[in-house]
């Protein structure tokens, strides 16, 4: 959690006047709010949401804690690309961090930047291994320094309401793969989802008894890796049949939910991708989840 900021370190972020800051926040421009003592402070998110979504470029990043010149490179996400791979073969994280927040600060959903940027680059670098270019290290290293970056973003979104509908999931026993479930709680969460994630390699049985216990607005399957396919479909049926009779809708998806194994698995929504998974849940205020 960032500390909130006061006017003067604002309007050196945005690179305006402290005089019109001040008028921004009396319009409800940007969110602040008053200190025992009268002073104006404002949230780091409330600043990352007014530069994001009025495509204000931020002059001193840095103060955010993010990258200098974060926000002026590449607005659009497939041409930073082979830069991000590069950086992630390198080792480069705050070259790494700079373009991946580059199209996020630019309006990006977090999403596209994941889909079209940061995963493609771990692809390509996993084709490096494989074919000798590169060293397992080097993939693992890419794997922490994604994982700093989805730390990073959490601490920069506005922090879900109360209210907000909860979503919680993981990945199922013999699926070891940390990064796609980091994802997938990560892009709820943008969109204004309560969110609690519950690791990976859970057994299915444990999974349905966290829904048992939790009572979510939705589960969450994050499929990677299914080397068992028959426990998997049946450890699915189970926890399904118990959502349903709970009320709460279920979401499947993952590069191992191929055509043979995704008719196998019925679900509430089977969106493909992670943007998919944004526009179907932002379609659902907190009264219409589907059970």
């Amino acid at each position: 959690m960032h500390p909130p900021l006061t006017t003067r370190q604002v309007a050196f972020v945005l690179g305006i006047s402290e005089a019109s800051l001040k008028r921004w926040c009396d319009r409800g421009v940007l969110p602040s709010a008053r200190t025992v003592g009268g002073h104006r402070r404002l949230p780091v998110h409330g600043v990352v949401e007014f530069a994001r979504s009025r495509g204000f470029p931020l002059a001193h990043p840095e103060v955010l804690g993010l990258p200098p010149q974060a926000g002026r490179g590449h607005a659009v996400v497939d041409r930073g690309r082979l830069d991000l791979r590069r950086a992630l073969l390198a080792g480069d994280e705050e070259v790494f961090r700079r373009l991946a927040f580059d199209p996020w600060l630019a309006g990006q959903p977090l999403a596209e930047v994941l889909e079209r940027g940061v995963v493609p680059a771990l692809d390509g670098l996993g084709l490096d291994v494989l074919h000798g270019v590169a060293e397992i290290y080097q993939e693992r290293r890419a794997i922490e320094i994604c994982l700093r970056f989805l730390h990073e973003v959490r601490g920069l979104l506005p922090p879900p309401a109360d209210d907000a509908p909860l979503a919680i999931g993981g990945s199922a026993e013999h699926d070891p793969y940390l990064l796609p479930a980091a994802m997938v709680d990560l892009c709820l969460r943008e969109a204004g989802w309560r969110t609690q994630a519950l690791g990976i390699g859970i057994p299915l049985s444990s999974l349905c008894a966290a829904v048992e216990a939790v009572r979510p607005d939705l589960f969450w399957l994050s499929v990677s890796a299914a080397p068992d396919r028959e426990a998997l479909v049946a450890g699915w049926a189970e926890l399904q049949e118990r959502a349903v009779a709970l009320g709460t809708a279920t979401v499947v998806g993952g590069r191992a939910l191929d055509a043979a194994l995704r008719p196998r698995m019925a679900a509430t929504a089977m969106p493909i991708g992670l943007s998919g998974l944004q526009a179907w849940v932002r379609e659902l205020g907190p009264s219409r989840i589907p059970g």
